[in-house]
């Protein structure tokens, strides 16, 4: 059995959160022996601006990526160009997030991502492969015994397994552990986006893979593991401090 590592999205505070990346992610696939390779896809903007989260013009580092040790890796500068079409699609329904279609245009970034990911991924993978789908900006709360995780998900014929918390309606897509079928879904959801925008009157990353599960067909799985996302200023998002009752982001799982 093999468990890879697709990494994607944007690695703003990879340098904050490389900590607990390799403690609960790393180690126990090393102290497993499972053959694990590593993926990775990024956008790179120039700058980060996001009044949502707080961050305005956050200089990015281009070699970020190099912690993950990454044996597989992309990286494509965030040119509005590349979501084009995707976001011509989203703003044809009203926007669910209410922030002048800003939250929405880092998620059509997003799913590009993740696609992109997928046409790395899909040549190496068997049907015996699983993935675990991961984001480079957020702080693992907890251990992701990916191999003990998978031997579970496995036995109880799970296609995909997300985490059980902020579901919005639909489903978390922070991160995800997903044999092949299940990865393809994830990973290519993008394709989903017309026919779930249209059916929810406005696109949402919880209800379109919500809607991509149901569509597909998925068993699916819900994961206790708990994650923060980490601004690339350090910080901890609010939103996730609340849900997991925490006054601050914990520094025992940043070292």
């Amino acid at each position: 059995m093999r468990i890879f590592l697709g990494f994607f999205g944007l690695t703003r505070s990879l340098r904050h959160t490389i900590g607990s990346i390799s403690t609960q992610i790393f180690e126990p696939l090393a102290q497993s022996g499972t053959e694990a390779p590593r993926y990775g896809h990024f956008h790179l903007p120039r700058a980060i601006f996001n009044a949502r989260s707080g961050e305005y013009g956050l200089a990015t580092d281009p070699t970020e990526p190099a912690l993950l040790g990454l044996q597989h890796c992309q990286v494509d500068a965030q040119d509005p160009a590349l979501i084009a079409d995707t976001l011509k699609i989203a703003q044809s329904q009203p926007d669910r997030y209410g922030d002048h279609y800003a939250s929405v245009r880092n998620l059509c970034f997003q799913l590009r991502s993740l696609n992109c990911l997928w046409s790395m991924l899909e040549p190496a993978l068997t049907e015996q492969d699983w993935v675990a789908f991961l984001r480079p900006d957020l702080r693992y709360l907890d251990r992701l015994d990916l191999p003990r995780m998978v031997d579970g998900l496995a036995r109880a014929g799970a296609d995909l397994a997300v985490p059980a918390w902020q579901s919005w309606g639909g489903l978390n897509d922070r991160f995800a552990v997903a044999n092949a079928r299940g990865a393809r879904a994830y990973a290519t959801r993008v394709s989903r986006l017309e026919a779930a925008s249209t059916m929810t009157a406005g696109v949402h990353a919880e209800t379109l893979l919500g809607f991509t599960a149901v569509t597909e067909r998925l068993r699916v799985a819900r994961l206790s593991t708990r994650a923060i996302r980490i601004r690339a200023n350090g910080h901890a998002a609010r939103n996730d401090l609340l849900c997991f009752g925490l006054q601050s982001s914990p520094q025992s799982a940043a070292a």
